[in-house]
Formats: structure tokens, sequence, C-alpha cells
């Protein structure tokens, strides 16, 4: 498998236990770049002759890619946007819309830092309540969510794969929860995306983001869902000529749905060279699956863990922070040793400083094996919070 990915072919003795931060690509990606490069050098929306209107052309075959993988029933509930944490200020500035001072916001201990930083401006702009859910053994105890809704919650942050601490939240119930007591649910599916199949006709939720590097695609592109119900609902924060139908002195005419919103230069070669990567993973999609699970449970085996809502990510609590680090860099194993990205989890759940395990499936039992040997010599423990 991991001839696959030139990276492992350049750094071949490299192990890689840090997929939460990015994937690698395949082959085809590169290909596709430098093709792109080469007989796709054009801009979008600047101009009416045949080769432009090929690549728009093109840009509807990716949206329905984008469409195949998330099922969902529209092109025009899908915005392309520059990265995930660009998606979530635009949608939390956005949902400023639909609150008054005092109104309450919902999110989980588990959350990224490109969450909360913005919920914070958010409530200092429109006076608001941020609520945190505690989780028990990885799991959102449903009941004790239930007594967190009231008449003044608005919105429900969830992430369905946490990057730090590994636990996948069961969205089609919290989605369902949400809509009970008419509240909007927007979900970060960034981490999950690779690794949890989406079917968004069945768990109905309002807003979804996530970033198409963690997808074996381009860095700098994100995709934004958004229930259509909420199309003339959402503001433009910024503006543009590629949103602009046709202007007057006296007004403007913004383009319909959701490109209304893909203002300026979009980054084409991110995405048309995305476009067959993404043809990559729909069609090995079965087997990256089976892999993912196939490594889960050895990994589960071998560290003599039982979870079940546990995906790709493990913490290893360490003591000797400096020292297993410089020992994990001798060894050439990639992994990410600090206090990651979740402010909530350092004060609520867990201070000290942990080195995240996140594996992919062109990671192979050896590697596992070695990272046991490896923690076994130094006497740590695979913890999960």
């Amino acid at each position: 498998m991991k001839n696959n990915f030139p990276f492992f072919l350049y750094y071949k003795k490299i192990i890689n236990f840090d997929n939460s931060s990015t994937n690698q690509k395949p082959k085809i990606f590169f290909k596709s770049t430098i093709n792109c490069l080469k007989i796709k050098n054009l801009n979008l929306n600047r101009g009416d002759f045949y080769l432009i209107n090929k690549l728009e052309i093109f840009y509807n075959k990716f949206k329905l890619l984008i469409k195949k993988i998330l099922n969902i029933n529209y092109l025009e509930e899908i915005i392309i946007s520059y990265n995930s944490t660009f998606s979530i200020n635009f949608l939390i500035n956005n949902l400023l819309n639909f609150f008054i001072t005092k109104n309450e916001i919902i999110v989980s201990n588990t959350e990224h830092n490109s969450i909360i930083i913005p919920l914070i401006n958010f409530i200092k702009k429109k006076n608001c309540i941020i609520k945190i859910i505690p989780t028990f053994k990885n799991y959102i105890n449903n009941n004790l969510l239930c007594n967190y809704y009231n008449n003044l919650t608005k919105l429900l942050i969830i992430n369905h794969l946490s990057n730090n601490i590994g636990i996948i939240n069961n969205i089609k119930n919290l989605s369902k929860i949400s809509h009970f007591n008419n509240t909007i649910i927007f979900v970060d599916s960034t981490q999950s995306i690779s690794y949890i199949l989406k079917n968004i006709k069945k768990i109905k939720i309002d807003f979804l983001i996530f970033s198409l590097h963690k997808i074996f695609s381009a860095t700098g592109v994100s995709v934004i869902y958004f229930n259509l119900f909420f199309n003339n609902k959402l503001s433009y924060l910024y503006y543009g000529g590629s949103s602009i139908k046709f202007l007057n002195y006296k007004e403007i005419f913004l383009k319909k749905n959701s490109l209304k919103f893909e203002i300026g230069t979009i980054n084409l070669n991110g995405i048309f060279s995305s476009y067959y990567s993404l043809k990559w993973y729909l069609k090995n999609k079965k087997n990256i699956f089976f892999l993912n699970y196939y490594l889960k449970k050895n990994f589960f085996f071998l560290f003599k863990k039982k979870k079940k809502n546990i995906i790709n990510i493990f913490l290893l609590n360490i003591k000797k922070n400096f020292l297993f680090i410089y020992f994990l860099e001798k060894n050439k194993i990639l992994t990410r040793c600090d206090n990651l990205c979740n402010y909530i989890k350092n004060n609520f759940i867990n201070k000290k400083k942990n080195c995240r395990i996140s594996f992919s499936f062109y990671n192979n039992i050896k590697e596992i094996l070695k990272l046991k040997f490896l923690i076994f010599f130094y006497n740590f423990k695979i913890k999960n919070y």
C-alpha cells in the first residue's frame, strides 16, 4: 500500500503515526497536479470562451464527487472554501443572525481550538452563554445532554470524531435531540471524513465542514455543507467579483445558491488535482475502511484495549516528555507530543502533556509492534479519556 504514496518512497524508514494532522497523498494526486498546471491553468468565472466553460463543467463534476461522499440531495448545498478554520468562522459569524442576548450554545469538552476561539469572540458580540457537555467513559450521555437544552438554546456544535481523544459521537442521535429542541446542529467532520461513512440524508444535520487534506487531497481547500433551508438566511460576510451576477449603480445582483459565497480566485489547482484523488478514494473506500478496522482491532489486541467508540486516535500518557520525544525522533516515529489543540481538554480532562498516536490504513502491524516494544521498554501507558 505504501508504494502508492510518494512520501513513504522518499522517507523509507519513517513511521507516520501523526495522521490526525494530515493524510498523505497518493501518486494520482501529484500526477493530476502537474496535469492541471499544464492544461487547466485558467481562472474560473473570468471569461466566456470554451475552455472556461469546460472548467465550469469540471468544477461541477468535482462537486458531484463531494455530493457522493456526503450523500446529499443537491449540489447547491455545497460551498467550496479555503480551510476548516475559515469555514468554521464563516458559519459561526453567520449564525449571529439567529441569536439574541443570553441565547445558549452547547459544545462538548473535546472540541478543537478552531471551534472554541471563534465562539469566545462570538459570545462577546452577542452576550451569549457557552455550555460544555461532559463525557463519561468516552460517551456523551443523551439523557444528560437533554438537561442542557432549554428555550434559549440555539446551537449545538459537535465534532464527529475528536482529533485529540478519538471519541466518536453518535451524530444521528444528537441530531434528533437537537431538532426536537428546535436547535441548529453544526458538525465538524474534519477528522472523521476518511474514517466514517457519511449519510447526510439519514442523520439530517444543518451544517457540516471538513478539509480535503484529511481525505488524501489538497491543503487549503475545505467543504461546507448546509441545509438548503438556510440558503437565504446566510449572510454575505465577504463580497467579490465571482459572487456577482450583474450590477448597476443602484443595486448589486448576486448569484443564486452557494455560488454567491465562493468569492475571488478559487484554488483551482487544489480542487482539480483533488478531483482525481477523491475518485481514487471512492474507488478504494471499502479497502481503506477495512484496513483501518483491521489495524484498530490489532491495536486493541496488542495494547489490551476495549473501546467501542474509538477509531484511530490514542493518547500516550508520558512523564519524561523531553526524553521520550527525543527517543521517538531517533527511531523516526512521527507523533504529536504537546498539549494538543484542545483548550477545554487541558482544563477539564487532562492537563498533562500527551503524545497522540493516530494511524491510517497505510500503516502496518510491524510498525504497531515496534511502537508497542518502545512503549513497553519505557513503561508508558496508552490511555483514552
